[in-house]
C-alpha cells in the first residue's frame, strides 16, 4: 500500500525503533498524503527532518497530531517513545472518526 517504504537502500528494518518523523510519514501516507499548508518554521530543529518526512511532519503539526518536545524543538529524527506513538495514533484516529 506504500505506507511503509523502508530506508531506500534495500533495507526495511521491521525491528528497528521508529522515529517521530517516520511515524508521521506513515500516518500521512495512510491518510492519503493530503495537501497541507502547515510548516515546521516554528521549530529550531526543523532542518534535521529527513526530506521524506518534511511534508508529513508539516501536516501532522498542522493537525495537532504531533507537537514539539519543548523549547521549540520537534526532534523529528528522535525515537518515538511508546507514549508519543500512542498519542500520535490516538490524535490521528480522533481526527478521522
Amino acid at each position: 500500500q506504500g505506507i511503509a517504504q523502508g530506508y531506500g537502500d534495500g533495507r526495511f528494518g521491521p525491528d528497528d525503533p521508529i522515529t517521530r518523523g517516520q511515524l508521521a510519514a506513515m500516518l500521512y501516507r495512510y491518510a492519503g498524503s493530503p495537501d497541507t499548508a502547515g510548516t515546521l518554521d516554528s521549530f529550531k530543529d526543523a532542518s534535521s527532518a529527513g526530506e521524506y518526512a518534511v511534508k508529513a511532519l508539516s501536516w501532522a503539526v498542522e493537525r495537532g497530531i504531533v507537537n514539539g518536545t519543548g523549547n521549540g524543538v520537534l526532534k523529528p529524527e528522535g525515537q518515538a517513545t511508546r507514549a508519543q506513538a500512542a498519542q500520535m495514533i490516538t490524535k490521528y484516529m480522533k481526527l478521522n472518526s
